[in-house]
């Protein structure tokens, strides 16, 4: 819990607060502050999540990858069953790792909602550009047209990856998540 409050404290700071959000190309508003969940498991995400969720956070950030789906889909259930949430008020965004082929992008997906426990996906990236990442966008597409998920995009691409995969690609990507902090400048993306 003190770290989410120093994380809340830091945010307030620049002015930003749990409840802002952005607009995304789809039309659904993307809670600017979210908890990212890499690297915590077990009861350590769960509590996380939980204590993010009653402090005033919105937004939940998760990844295939990072292998802690069915905890943190676990959090938000008792959040929702308790009451202090719905689940239309909480924005979660998961990634899809870059792995070649349309129908596994699209089959994770599927999993994704299976080990949160929901019924569709707030925003689902393709988590790195690598190998064919325009194929596995693709499979974000089918699940988009789908209505899976209500929003699709990317995660850590330059400006070429991105070039490249608009102009490959049909339903443009809502965001770009990026890693910025004072060592891992994005200046090129970054207002």
């Amino acid at each position: 819990m003190r770290f989410l409050t120093v994380v809340a404290l830091i945010g307030s700071l620049y002015g930003i607060n749990a409840y802002q959000t952005v607009k995304l190309n789809t039309g659904y508003e993307m809670p600017i502050l979210g908890l990212g969940t890499w690297q915590a498991h077990g009861a350590e995400v769960k509590q996380a999540v939980k204590d993010a969720i009653e402090i005033g956070y919105r937004h939940i950030d998760t990844a295939s990858d990072y292998g802690n789906e069915e905890d943190v889909g676990q959090a938000i259930a008792e959040s929702i069953k308790a009451g202090v949430i719905k689940r239309e008020d909480i924005f979660i965004t998961t990634k899809v790792w870059p792995h070649d082929d349309r129908k596994k992008a699209l089959d994770e997906v599927h999993q994704s909602l299976t080990k949160l426990n929901v019924t569709y996906l707030d925003l689902v990236l393709v988590h790195f550009p690598w190998g064919n990442f325009v194929e596995v966008y693709k499979g974000l597409e089918d699940a988009y047209n789908a209505k899976l998920v209500r929003s699709i995009g990317i995660s850590n691409f330059n400006e070429k990856d991105t070039d490249k995969l608009v102009a490959e690609t049909t339903v443009k990507p809502a965001n770009n998540q990026i890693l910025t902090n004072p060592k891992a400048r994005s200046d090129g993306y970054i207002d």
